[in-house]
């Protein structure tokens, strides 16, 4: 039974220190928890935007021609015939009203009870043109929009590329302020921790007089900082999921009628966040008190 009051004694150190100052400790949560919400928002804007980009990516070499309303037969099937013969044009595929309805519907997934009341005039019909080269979509899309039977021409290639800046941008700013932030959240436990060494330091000396181990003494002060780690890393994970979550569900039908494509689901993402953020706000906790015990137990 050794063992065991062993490591009772290392948790009521523990605690016992957390307590003691607790204002320190408190500022060592909070730097964890900002630290992992900031590397949280991130993560959600690249995983959005890769979604998008994937999704949009599918769509790289289509120019998408709607119709006008009212518009002819012939002249719909004369406009088809003529991108048909361009070598350009791997293949045209007509999309009517109906049909773009009930694509729409699927997109909406669990939601597209929203659609029972629209009316099928709503969306127009369409044409998708599928290119033998995506670099060919803008002079596709100029060579059509002036015909009668053509109300505007949508096309995905430039916003992908103004999507995959946008996402390394994300990435550089926000992994430079992680990293400013983890230094910093590194730095407020070594001093928690390095506080606490001090005050015990008279402590430390009797117990390394009577034959504790070095790895005994250091304990309590290394679960210090994997506590605090843990505590951040719980408080920022339902931040997020919570933020997230409520603007999913305010803003989703948006983005899946603007890029045919929606959020990524939070049921996804929380299966997770909470495991990636527990690891590293342990970690930096470990690596903070690490630090100071290697650097101040030498008594």
């Amino acid at each position: 039974m050794r063992w065991f009051r062993q490591l009772l004694n290392i948790l009521k150190d523990t605690f016992k220190g957390i307590f003691r100052y607790f204002g320190m400790s408190a500022a060592s949560v909070a730097s964890i928890g900002a630290m992992l919400t900031l590397f949280g928002v991130v993560l959600l804007l690249v995983l959005n935007i890769n979604n998008a980009v994937y999704s949009l990516g599918q769509e790289l070499d289509k120019v998408v021609i709607w119709i006008q309303d009212g518009s002819k037969a012939e002249d719909v099937n004369q406009l088809i015939g003529e991108l048909s013969k361009d070598s350009r044009v791997r293949s045209v595929q007509y999309t009517s009203k109906e049909r773009a309805i009930e694509k729409f519907r699927d997109q909406l997934a669990d939601k597209g009870y929203l659609m029972d009341s629209v009316s099928s005039d709503v969306l127009p019909a369409s044409l998708t043109v599928s290119l033998n080269d995506a670099k060919a979509a803008s002079d596709i899309a100029e060579q059509v929009q002036g015909k009668p039977v053509v109300e505007r021409t949508d096309y995905h290639y430039e916003l992908i590329q103004k999507m995959q800046d946008y996402e390394k941008s994300i990435k550089y700013v926000g992994a430079a302020v992680v990293i400013v932030l983890l230094f910093v959240s590194v730095l407020i436990i070594h001093n928690t921790i390095l506080i606490t060494v001090s005050n015990r330091s008279h402590e430390i000396e009797i117990m390394k007089y009577i034959g504790a181990t070095d790895s005994y003494i250091k304990s309590p002060f290394l679960l210090e900082g994997i506590i605090f780690g843990i505590i951040g890393a719980v408080a920022a994970f339902f931040l997020v999921t919570g933020v997230y979550s409520y603007y999913y569900g305010s803003h989703n039908v948006d983005f899946t009628m603007l890029l045919e494509r929606g959020l990524v689901e939070p049921q996804i993402i929380k299966r997770h966040l909470l495991v990636i953020f527990v690891c590293i706000g342990s970690g930096i906790g470990f690596l903070g008190s690490l630090v100071s015990t290697e650097r101040h137990l030498n008594v």
